[in-house]
């Protein structure tokens, strides 16, 4: 067996750093969307997380210098070669630009590959990305706590310095979570995973689950803060699976939550609760809908950005299409929707249940997740938060692995 991966006179040893993810943990993290928008005018250079393509492009590398003929490898090449075709047809047939087709085969067909991915010294890498889950989830609830008691001043000034007028009107009007990563929605999803990868990883490699009281109350804060429905039912949801049988935890969580009513955390969230659950999104479908003006076909969409062509119906006639499955059927075809829902979602489910081992404790974390990134249009900005979903994924992988080793 091979020590390690020639990259140009680079030896990558496989007992020390994962090199890719390190690559897309700083695109991520450091060099994210607001960041690359300060450092580029024009669209296209701050829309393509460089720092992510380039891990991804390793990866690649590693799988191509030394490729077997696993099911999932087939499985990886054959879907993403059918992905590639439907969305250049999507493109052609709708007379796009070809800066669309960049963006999208970069922010969304590239990172399914982290799904696929076997990384190098599992438990090392794991457990950096799981700590820098957690510093990046504590920095965004301290800087959110902090901006609350000052109307999101400090952010708007971020965005303003990242010449996004839209983001500065969105964080200044709102009491919701903002934070130099973007929407309440992408924050909510971080937190989520920061609390499902760090269970999973005390659950299966420290098998300890010391000091997650710290994790739960950053969580649940930072959740709070983000006012997401769905977010805070999942949240809660994963609390009583996980710590039903740990009487300690379980009223701890229980004391934090009254804590946290009684100080009006949750206000603005359960009077959320009282409108639509959809927030909007399927009234406003049944409106686009009625028009006659929605066409979906099976093997080519109406293109890229094609959810802004029904502003004549309403202003907000794209939030009718802020279910992935909804827009990416619109865009890119209902063979296109079905395919990259199944590689996304479906196959990796159905890898950790198959097991030898059946982790219910992965499993549950990975449907969380993936309920909430199907809520909300992350993964169709076609920018960072495909990554972010893909990296999850690749975690919740490698600890399966590791489980069943």
């Amino acid at each position: 067996m091979r020590e390690g991966v020639k990259i140009k006179g680079l030896v990558v040893n496989k007992q020390k750093i994962d090199l890719p993810i390190i690559f897309i943990l700083l695109g991520l993290f450091v060099f994210n969307s607001f960041v690359r928008q300060m450092l580029f005018p024009s669209p296209l250079p701050y829309q393509l997380n460089l720092f992510a393509f380039f891990g991804c492009l390793i990866i690649a590398y590693y799988k191509i210098y030394g490729i077997r003929l696993k099911v999932e490898n087939i499985w990886l090449i054959f879907g993403s070669i059918i992905l590639l075709c439907l969305l250049m047809m999507s493109e052609i047939h709708a007379g796009r630009m070809f800066s669309g087709f960049i963006k999208v085969f970069v922010g969304l067909v590239v990172p399914l590959i982290l799904l696929y991915y076997s990384i190098r010294n599992k438990e090392r890498t794991i457990k950096i990305v799981v700590n820098v889950f957690i510093v990046v989830s504590l920095f965004v609830v301290i800087l959110g706590v902090v901006d609350l008691f000052y109307g999101n001043i400090i952010i708007s000034r971020f965005y303003t310095l990242a010449n996004d007028l839209k983001y500065t009107n969105m964080a200044l009007s709102s009491s919701r979570l903002y934070s130099y990563l973007g929407h309440p929605l992408y924050n909510a999803e971080l937190f989520l995973i920061t609390f499902g990868l760090n269970y999973a990883y005390n659950d299966i490699v420290k098998k300890s689950h010391k000091g997650d009281i710290w994790i739960i109350l950053i969580c649940m804060v930072g959740i709070a803060l983000t006012m997401s429905k769905s977010a805070i039912v999942l949240y809660f949801l994963m609390l009583c699976v996980f710590y039903i049988k740990n009487i300690m935890y379980l009223i701890f969580s229980l004391m934090i939550t009254a804590g946290a009513y009684f100080f009006g955390l949750f206000d603005t969230v359960i009077s959320r609760f009282q409108g639509s659950l959809s927030t909007g999104r399927n009234e406003m479908w049944d409106v686009v809908k009625s028009s006659g003006e929605v066409h979906f076909h099976f093997l080519w969409g109406s293109g890229s950005d094609s959810k802004y062509s029904f502003s004549f119906i309403s202003e907000w006639a794209r939030a009718a299409f802020e279910y992935p499955f909804r827009l990416f059927s619109l865009e890119f075809g209902i063979l296109f929707m079905i395919i990259i829902m199944v590689m996304t979602f479906c196959y990796p489910a159905y890898k950790i249940l198959r097991g030898r081992k059946r982790n219910l404790v992965l499993f549950v974390i990975f449907v969380a997740v993936s309920l909430h990134v199907n809520i909300y249009n992350g993964i169709g900005t076609y920018m960072d938060s495909m990554y972010m979903f893909c990296l999850f994924g690749c975690m919740i992988m490698n600890l399966y692995k590791l489980r069943e080793s």
